[in-house]
């Protein structure tokens, strides 16, 4: 990332600065810059339960890992994820995603920001989970792009951010399928775009359902020479809880009714 580049980054991070002292979910102001206002604050839910020793996602019962993580092949090394998808937080990350409200993603990033430091997680380069271009262009934006540099600014860390992985090929959403078709569906979507031999990487992004993205970006950078790949999502799904597919559950709750924050 060039100079001139980080610069324009940090004004337009200065634009959206006001989203901070709004309440994400209602609009009221807040004092604190965390997001969520002391009422709507009762609707998040933090992932620090018990969670799954490899990736992060709360379980219950007495395994100490995941279905996923103690039956698949899986090539990341750890994850780590802020709060549980429900509630506050999936109405937010949902307007983040579907509702233009990118400058959501400057808030959540404090909230990576703590957990990496809580976890003191070392790394040598930032990248985040890719969009196909078909996607980007409907979109407009990546929310972990979004998310990735605004984690790198605060942490002042622009000299690691790059986007190591791509993706090369349209899929389906991976909520849509049922486990075996997660499996297949992102099979040859990505390849590298950066070197990384010999780097521990941090993946960012906003939401591990399966953890299927992130399997396989670490798949094609342990392939490229990466010695470790950890994964930072600002949300978790708890194992075995199933949601609609997030974009066709944003718009049939939200049809007809205005978001109080744009």
């Amino acid at each position: 990332m060039t100079k001139i580049s980080i610069k324009l980054s940090r004004a337009l991070s200065h634009v959206f600065a006001p989203t901070k002292f709004r309440c994400m979910i209602c609009g009221a102001d807040v004092f604190d810059g965390l997001g969520f206002c002391s009422h709507c604050k009762r609707d998040v839910v933090f992932n620090n339960g018990k969670t799954c020793l490899r990736c992060g996602v709360g379980i219950d019962g007495a395994e100490d890992y995941c279905t996923n993580c103690a039956f698949d092949k899986i090539y990341f090394d750890r994850a780590y994820s802020v709060f549980s998808y429900e509630g506050a937080v999936r109405q937010a990350i949902l307007q983040m995603k579907f509702a233009n409200m990118g400058s959501y993603a400057a808030v959540f990033a404090e909230y990576l920001v703590f957990m990496a430091q809580k976890h003191n997680l070392q790394y040598d380069a930032v990248t985040f989970a890719p969009m196909s271009a078909q996607s980007l262009k409907k979109r407009r934006y990546n929310q972990a792009q979004l998310l990735a540099r605004h984690f790198c600014d605060i942490l002042d860390q622009d000299d690691m951010l790059c986007q190591a992985v791509t993706k090369v090929k349209e899929t389906s959403p991976q909520e849509q399928l049922d486990k075996a078709q997660r499996k297949t569906n992102l099979v040859g979507a990505y390849k590298i775009n950066a070197d990384v031999k010999g780097k521990r990487v941090l993946v960012i992004d906003d939401v591990k359902t399966t953890g299927a993205t992130l399997n396989e970006c670490a798949k094609v950078l342990k392939r490229a020479g990466a010695v470790q790949v950890i994964g930072l999502t600002v949300a978790a799904r708890k194992e075995n809880v199933m949601y609609d597919g997030d974009e066709e559950y944003y718009v049939r709750h939200n049809s007809g009714k205005s978001n109080k924050n744009i």
